[in-house]
């Protein structure tokens, strides 16, 4: 959103004529920034879903009975990856209702930046996970009676932790390297400043 003001402040051009970025015309290269956000959530939401469910088998398979320091290490496994099964399923639910050839660059603009927010604030997160799962070990080391459940518990929260945090980090990458150059071809980032590309029809 913050872009999006100070593509206002810097002031506005309209153009009819072709983005010299590309051979689209500004509201098909309009169609096609909302179509890549709505398209890389969905891989998100697919990948995300996919890790979860193969977390949650093989947690499911190798906790056994026994209450050992590994049973707590998948049981903590399955349950984290639950949530993450739910968050991908919420997130593919989004993308299917989303309408990307409905956006307005305004709209389009602010989704964009919202998603690299999103996955930074996400990143943080991870980073506080794997703190919590250092915690959890360090109790199991002055707690003998709990120390298999703390340090399995403690184990996994840092191994799933470091995975969302190469995820986020990954996707945001990505994100800003696909959206940013599409970004600034329709708010005609220029060498003087920025301004605002409005296809005319």
């Amino acid at each position: 959103m913050a872009f999006l003001a100070g593509s206002v402040m810097a002031g506005w051009s309209a153009s009819a004529q072709t983005n010299p970025v590309t051979s689209a015309t500004p509201s098909t290269q309009l169609q096609a920034f909302s179509r890549g956000r709505v398209a890389h959530q969905r891989t998100l939401g697919l990948t995300l879903g996919s890790y979860a469910l193969a977390n949650m088998a093989v947690g499911a398979l190798a906790a056994g009975r026994e209450r050992t320091e590994a049973h707590y290490f998948h049981r903590m496994n399955v349950y984290w990856n639950l949530v993450n099964l739910g968050i991908a399923g919420l997130g593919l639910l989004g993308s299917r209702k989303a309408d990307p050839d409905t956006e307005t660059l305004a709209e389009a603009v602010r989704r964009h930046e919202s998603m690299k927010q999103t996955l930074l604030f996400n990143a943080g997160l991870d980073v506080a996970y794997m703190a919590g799962g250092a915690y959890l070990i360090e109790r199991g080391r002055h707690n003998s009676d709990k120390r298999d459940q703390f340090t399995g518990f403690g184990k996994s929260v840092i191994v799933q932790g470091g995975f969302l945090l190469v995820f986020d980090l990954v996707n945001y990458a990505l994100f800003k390297k696909r959206g940013d150059r599409q970004q600034d071809a329709l708010l005609g980032r220029t060498s003087d400043g920025i301004g605002l590309v409005i296809p005319l029809r």
